[in-house]
């Protein structure tokens, strides 16, 4: 009981804080907000690759038909962005979760963490109420992220249950969990600030571009299929496009989710193996 109530009362320590920062919290979402427009827009195949103007019309057709084949064949859908915008939604996950550990080092900083490991609270509970608060956090720019593309035009498979809302959660929770509990780990002994932006900024694009965030994986080299199959975010999008556009095999998808599940448990235990020995 003593551990659920430190975690419960750090966990509210630790939105309350969030909450307060208004500037932060309007930067955590602008981030997003051009990813999504700019360069999901912008860079849409579905508009870049366009049948010839100027030429009869029976050839037109045929060509933009072979263009429209081509892209449901690469990409699962005819409109780009709801490709691209599925693997951003997930990539939003990793940005968030990346930043777990800073409020940690903060606090180690500032005084803080000392008055907490002070305090009559498992040590244990710090680490957890982090963890979740980053998913919390996560949580909620997903699905204001997730709004927004909607908005932008993102088109969801027909027949789309409550259900697959839910499973698309979580998805996210188990990815988020996985990636706060260690980034939040490795957090632990820094005090520096500028370490884990390095570390951040070492991890988050190889990330990205070594999943099926851009382009499919049936795309890539063979070598770089090979990163790709371990890369936890290819699993994660995958499953997401499953259940919210219908995209990739159901056979494959029991697959995906044991992949994932087994990385989220094995994060979540090395993160909490190294909090409790240097915590």
């Amino acid at each position: 009981m003593e551990f659920l109530t430190g975690v419960y009362g750090l966990f509210v320590r630790e939105m309350l804080k969030w909450f307060r920062q208004k500037v932060h919290i309007v930067f955590a979402f602008i981030v997003p907000v051009v990813w999504l427009i700019l360069f999901g827009k912008s860079f849409n195949l579905s508009y870049l690759l366009k049948a010839p103007v100027g030429v009869p019309e029976p050839i037109r057709e045929a060509v933009q038909q072979a263009i429209q084949q081509m892209l449901l064949r690469v990409f699962g859908t005819l409109d780009y962005f709801n490709f691209f915008a599925i693997g951003m939604l997930n990539a939003f996950a990793l940005f968030t979760s990346m930043w777990s550990g800073m409020s940690l080092v903060f606090d180690r900083r500032l005084g803080y963490l000392e008055r907490m490991l002070a305090a009559p609270v498992p040590r244990a509970s710090i680490y957890l109420a982090k963890v979740l608060a980053s998913v919390a956090k996560g949580l909620l720019q997903f699905t204001v992220m997730l709004i927004l593309a909607f908005i932008l035009g993102l088109s969801l498979k027909p027949g789309i249950s409550p259900l697959d809302i839910l499973a698309v959660y979580i998805v996210m929770v188990s990815l988020m969990l996985a990636l706060s509990a260690i980034f939040t780990a490795t957090a632990v002994k820094i005090t520096s600030h500028d370490v884990v932006i390095s570390i951040s900024n070492l991890v988050n694009l190889p990330l990205i571009f070594t999943s099926n965030a851009i382009f499919p994986i049936e795309q890539m080299p063979d070598w770089l299929k090979s990163v790709a199959t371990v890369n936890p975010l290819t699993h994660s999008i995958s499953l997401t496009r499953y259940l919210l556009l219908g995209i990739g095999k159901a056979s494959a998808m029991a697959v995906h989710g044991a992949y994932l599940l087994a990385f989220t448990v094995g994060c979540v235990a090395l993160g909490s193996y190294i909090a409790g020995k240097y915590l």
